[in-house]
This record gives C-alpha cells, sequence and structure tokens, in this order.
C-alpha cells in the first residue's frame, strides 16, 4: 500500500530531497510527502540556502543537479565589490548579475529561517522513524512547519550540546542527530549546518517511542551517494535535552549577546585554514624537497615568497588598518599612519595595481620575510603550521609590520 503524505491523506510519491539540494543534498525519498507539500515546502529550503549561500560559494558546494557551485558577489559599506568563491574573497570591477550584487547580512534565523529548521528536522525524522512521524502528538509541531502556529520548538542551541555531538568525519560536514528518549517519550532533532551553526528542535512526546539516537552526516562535497552520507546508530540515550524557557527570550539572547556571530566568525576561520592548506600544500612540498640544500633552499624561498606578495600585502593591510583602528585619531600617530597607508597606496594605472612607492615597500617586506622564514627553517621542519605562521598569522603581521616600520624609524633616528 503506498505511504500517505506525512502533511495530509494525499500519496506520498515527490521525490524530495531529505536534506536541503542547495546545501549539497544528494539523496531523495518518496515516501514523505506529496507533490504539492512537497513543492509548498520549496521555499523554506530556499531561505535557509539563500541565508547561507556566502558560505556556501565560500566551500564551493555544488547545489544537487547543478554542474559547479556559484560564486557569491557582494558590495561593502565602503562600495567596494567583492567576489567570493572556493575560499577565496577577491575584487572584482564588475558582476555577473546586479542584482546579486548585496551586502552580506548572515542573519541566520528569523521566523522562516526556522521554519526551515524545522522543516529539515521533520523530513529526517521521518525518513528515520516513519511509523512516529505520523502521530497525532506531531500536529502542533507540523502547524508551525506550516506556517500556521507561532514557534515553540527550534531555537539555536547552546555551545555545550553542540561540541557534545560526534565529529563529524566530513570537513565542513552536516550533523543531523535524532533523539528519542523512551522513558520520557520525547523526541528532539539537532541540526549542525557545517559543524557550526547549531540548531536544537522539539518534536513533542510521542507515544511508545523507544530510546535511540540516529545520527546522520552529510559531506556537501559529495558528488553522488553513497560517499555523500554516514549514519551512527545508539540504542541508549545518555542525557535528557532541556528547552530553554522562555524560548524568544532565548532566542533573542543567542541573537543580541553574540552566540550566533562568534559561532559563524569560527566557522569563517576554520574556512581561512582549509582554503589556506589547499594552497600551500604543494608549496610545503617544494620547500621539503630542497631543505637539505641551504643554496637551493634559498632560491625556492626567494620565489615562493614573490609568489606569494600578495599575501603579504593582505599582512601589510592588516598591520596598516589595525594601528589606524586603535590609535588612527592620535594626533601624533597621524603622520606615522600617513607614511604607513602610502606604503600599501594603490595605483590601478600600474600593472602590479600599487604605486611605485607601495610596490617597492612590499617587495622590502617580502625580503624579511623570506629571511626571517629562512632562519627558522634553520631549526625547524616545513609543515602548513609554519607556512600559516608566516603568510596568514600574527607572527607573518609582525615581520612585515617591522619592514613597514623601519623607513619611519631611520627617517627619525636621522632627525635626531
Amino acid at each position: 500500500m503506498p505511504r500517505q503524505c506525512l502533511i495530509c491523506d494525499q500519496v506520498a510519491g515527490s521525490r524530495e530531497h531529505v536534506f536541503p539540494a542547495a546545501l549539497g543534498g544528494r539523496r531523495t525519498n518518496k515516501q514523505i510527502y506529496c507533490g504539492p507539500h512537497n513543492n509548498g515546502f520549496g521555499p523554506l529550503a530556499g531561505v535557509i540556502a539563500q541565508q547561507l549561500k556566502p558560505i556556501n560559494a565560500l566551500l564551493a558546494v555544488r547545489p544537487d543537479r547543478a554542474d559547479k557551485a556559484e560564486p557569491f558577489f557582494y558590495q561593502t559599506d565602503t562600495g567596494e565589490r567583492l567576489r567570493l568563491y572556493a575560499g577565496s574573497v577577491q575584487r572584482t570591477d564588475s558582476v555577473a548579475d546586479p542584482k546579486e550584487t548585496m551586502r552580506v547580512q548572515l542573519s541566520l534565523g528569523g521566523s522562516e529561517g526556522l521554519r526551515a529548521i524545522a522543516y529539515i528536522g521533520l523530513t529526517f525524522f521521518a525518513h528515520h522513524f516513519q511509523e512516529f512521524a505520523r502521530l497525532d502528538e506531531l500536529l502542533p509541531f507540523k502547524e508551525f512547519v506550516l506556517g500556521k502556529a507561532p514557534n515553540d520548538f527550534v531555537r539555536w542551541e547552546s555551545t555545550e550540546i553542540a561540541e557534545s555531538l560526534p565529529a563529524n568525519p566530513f570537513k565542513f560536514g552536516h550533523t543531523i542527530q535524532l533523539i528519542t528518549n523512551g522513558e520520557t517519550q520525547e523526541a528532539w532533532v539537532i541540526v549542525s549546518l557545517f559543524q557550526a551553526l547549531t540548531f536544537g528542535v522539539t518534536l513533542g512526546k510521542l507515544v511508545d517511542m523507544p530510546s535511540r539516537i540516529v545520527t546522520v552526516f552529510i559531506d556537501p562535497h559529495a558528488d553522488h551517494p553513497p560517499d555523500d552520507i554516514r549514519v551512527e546508530t545508539a540504542n541508549e540515550v545518555k542525557s535528557n535535552l532541556k528547552k530553554p524557557e522562555p524560548l524568544q527570550a532565548h532566542l533573542q539572547q543567542t541573537i543580541y549577546g553574540g552566540e550566533g556571530q562568534v559561532a559563524l566568525s569560527a566557522l569563517f576561520q576554520k574556512i581561512e585554514r582549509w582554503k589556506f592548506d589547499l594552497d600551500m600544500e604543494p608549496i610545503k612540498q617544494r620547500i621539503a624537497s630542497v631543505i637539505s640544500d641551504r643554496n637551493k633552499l634559498t632560491i625556492e624561498i626567494e620565489k615562493i615568497v614573490g609568489e606569494e606578495a600578495g599575501r603579504v600585502l593582505r599582512l601589510a593591510r592588516y598591520v596598516v588598518d589595525g594601528l589606524n583602528a586603535r590609535a588612527g585619531d592620535g594626533p601624533h600617530m597621524k603622520p606615522i599612519i600617513a607614511i604607513l597607508a602610502a606604503q600599501i597606496a594603490e595605483d590601478p594605472s600600474r600593472p602590479s595595481g600599487l604605486s611605485a612607492f607601495a610596490e617597492s615597500a612590499i617587495g622590502l617586506a617580502a625580503i624579511e620575510m623570506a629571511l626571517a622564514l629562512l632562519e627558522e627553517l634553520k631549526t625547524t621542519s616545513v609543515d602548513l603550521d609554519l607556512l600559516w605562521k608566516y603568510f596568514s598569522s600574527g607572527h607573518g603581521a609582525w615581520v612585515v609590520g617591522q619592514a613597514l616600520f623601519r623607513p619611519i624609524s631611520e627617517a627619525m633616528q636621522m632627525a635626531e
């Protein structure tokens, strides 16, 4: 006998994506929703996909049935146009579609966003607990998913709960954990997107529920099944999840207290390091191949630092922007910051995009970087952490900053 739709009494046969296709879902199921309800929930999947579009672009997540991932274009507060794609943020003079140029606003959640999370939770629950997903006790939750009732079910989850989830085997995998407690008869879903944005979903109390935990790991980078998911099950529930009361106050505290932004910042840092490691792995191999020959090593390091001049420039901008933000209003600092700013000044008419003075200053900073790295390689083996230290962290900024300040220091000594 054909399965009925989870929402109505029509035949379920729509082949809906169990996890939103726009976020890397590859699996379909035809025993959950009828065609009209599946199509009706489509905009909810679109909401969460739109909210996470910058992250999808940075991770180059390919939507199902699409040939490739889409870049994300946006405009900064200063009018600068940038392109996000595959871990990189690049300046661009024009965009493919002016309508796609927008300010990045990762306002995750909101009434529709939380309904989208509830829809994901309901779909996975129906996939793994079909006999319980059609019980009348779930009707209040389904009314919320349909937009006919207020939210008393979905929340941003605590850091403690997020950190208690099993380790995801995929680098930026999503985690869906279904929890049913046979003692309390409560059913929950934890939805963790990219291992950073974690939501708790209270389904309700269901009669005769067994104790079970089903954890689904989803790889948004997988091209097709069966490499896209892994599933773990357990029959022992060790802890009881608790819904914060009042829920709305908890949501406001999470949003305005900054927990959501902290989670996003951590995700962006992880993406930055992921992209850095991908780019630097060949460079690490190049250094390792000549590490025993000092002359060859010197030549190779000079080549590499020259090739990575863009990273040196970014470190220089970080130094100047940071100093300007901290002390730019001080009268005695204004001439110093002006000299530093001149060392990173742009000139679009030149091939490098920098003024002649800035090109020289960044070149000298690159030499300082090469010398410092060569010195450390006398006693340290090369690995990605070492390259990160120099090309994308505080130590590299310190080396570059020293190079930028040297002309100022020398001028002050001559004045004395």
